[in-house]
């Protein structure tokens, strides 16, 4: 079984995150494969924020970034828990898909959040997605893909 953490501002993708976790949980195909990390599902326990996540982040196989007009909130060093997710994934070399809010032209984005997809794009192939529904198909779609490259992977 392989862990997908679902990594995104929580505030801006509260509704893509929860439907993303069912989605992949009861498709009949993906849950064969596929768990589901979401940072709001955790427990109340001892540990820091920070510690779960990196903990999260080392554990799975695929983060799943959902990028779109806000940053987050930034810790002490002015960074949010999705951007330290996604640099905690790069160095340890854990696979990441990509997916990019496709929003209306004259929709603000937080420079920060630019920033952060300017440096995703240089590292990774993203998808830009319009709708829930073509968010969907868009993460089955990649998440088959990973599944087949690992399987191949796995036979050598």
């Amino acid at each position: 079984m392989y862990l997908v953490f679902i990594s995104s501002p929580q505030s801006e993708f509260e509704h893509e995150r929860r439907e993303l976790c069912y989605f992949i949980l009861t498709d009949p195909y993906l849950k064969q494969y596929f768990d589901v990390f979401l940072f709001e599902n955790l427990p109340a326990n001892e540990q820091s924020p920070k510690n779960n996540y990196q903990d999260k982040v080392e554990e799975s196989s695929i983060i799943l970034g959902l990028f779109g007009e806000t940053y987050g909130t930034p810790d002490i060093n002015g960074i949010s828990a999705t951007e330290h997710e996604f640099n905690l994934a790069s160095e340890l070399g854990k696979d990441c898909i990509v997916f990019l809010k496709d929003f209306a032209p004259e929709t603000r984005q937080e420079v920060k959040m630019s920033e952060l997809i300017a440096k995703v794009k240089e590292d990774v192939t993203y998808e830009i997605f319009r709708s829930l529904d073509e968010l969907k198909l868009k993460v089955m779609r990649s998440l088959l893909f990973w599944q087949q490259k690992q399987s191949s992977m796995e036979e050598k």
